[in-house]
């Protein structure tokens, strides 16, 4: 994996760490995101306004990519309305790169090298054991929410399949415009869910509450997506994809320093396991 795509790939993950730690502390998590989504496309759209116009080739790609956008968008936060951050956040994202090695190899012909495949495995095994840790904790304390971990993995599929699609869109066009495009329609599509549950008088106040959060959550998720679809467009979609997912470790230390959530032994380990795996990756994938 080229180095210049390894660091977008990181600060990217630092960044959907970081909004998605603020989403979860929002009263109204759907017009929260549906607001930040709006603001950040419009910030972002303003800059590239002169690029937007797309090749009709592309619009496929446009189109179903925002529908699973909008779908992720609403499974994301009910999903966070149902269980804890420390739980939606690295069981939804540590499932995504199992289901985006299968559609990179189906529908981009991108099956990894045998060691970026072990990177791979290496990296969700710590996924997943920061998912499994959280989960034996909660057990210590409460009962585990299934319905949580239904829509974690509901919003996994999700991830994966609009992963596949955007990696293989920029290999058309570049990205900042087609991200624009993508999430601007999404939010659209978003808007009648988040109107028919909440009216516009909650719209308006949440707005009017947290305005210069969701600035610079629409800002950092916006960001998030170009960087990430940039390195799609020199690097394997199942390896950036797998490796973008370290957000799982750094939402886990955002969680212990600011939630006070333990980080613990479990935890350690499983960071460690996804170094190690973006090591693989990134020298011998």
């Amino acid at each position: 994996m080229p180095l210049s795509a390894l660091i977008l790939v990181l600060v990217a993950a630092v960044l959907h760490a970081s909004w998605n730690l603020v989403l979860k502390q929002a009263r109204h998590k759907q017009v929260f995101l549906w607001w930040a989504l709006l603001i950040g496309t419009l910030c972002f759209g303003a800059f590239f306004v002169t690029r937007l116009a797309l090749p009709w080739q592309i619009w496929p790609y446009v189109l179903s990519s925002a529908v699973i956008e909008a779908a992720y968008m609403v499974t994301l936060t009910i999903a966070y309305d149902i269980d804890d951050f420390s739980l939606i956040y690295p069981v939804a994202r540590g499932a995504a790169p199992v289901l985006l090695v299968l559609w990179a190899t189906l529908f981009l012909h991108e099956p990894p090298r045998p060691l970026g495949l072990l990177g791979i495995f290496i990296l969700v095994c710590g996924l997943l054991l920061i998912g499994g840790g959280t989960i034996r904790q909660r057990q210590s304390r409460t009962a585990v929410s299934f319905r949580g971990i239904v829509a974690a993995l509901t919003t996994a599929a999700f991830i994966s399949i609009y992963t596949a699609i955007d990696g293989a869109a920029v290999r058309l066009v570049p990205a900042a415009p087609y991200t624009i495009l993508v999430l601007g329609l999404s939010t659209l599509l978003f808007a009648p869910v988040v109107l028919w549950r909440y009216g516009s008088h909650v719209l308006i106040s949440e707005l009017h509450t947290n305005w210069v959060r969701i600035l610079l959550v629409g800002i950092a998720m916006v960001l998030t997506y170009i960087l990430v679809l940039e390195a799609y467009t020199f690097s394997r979609v199942s390896y950036a994809g797998a490796v973008r997912e370290v957000s799982v470790v750094i939402g886990a230390i955002l969680g212990w320093l600011w939630l006070r959530e333990s980080f613990g032994v479990v935890r350690t380990l499983g960071a460690l396991l996804i170094f190690s795996g973006i090591l693989i990756i990134a020298i011998l994938g």
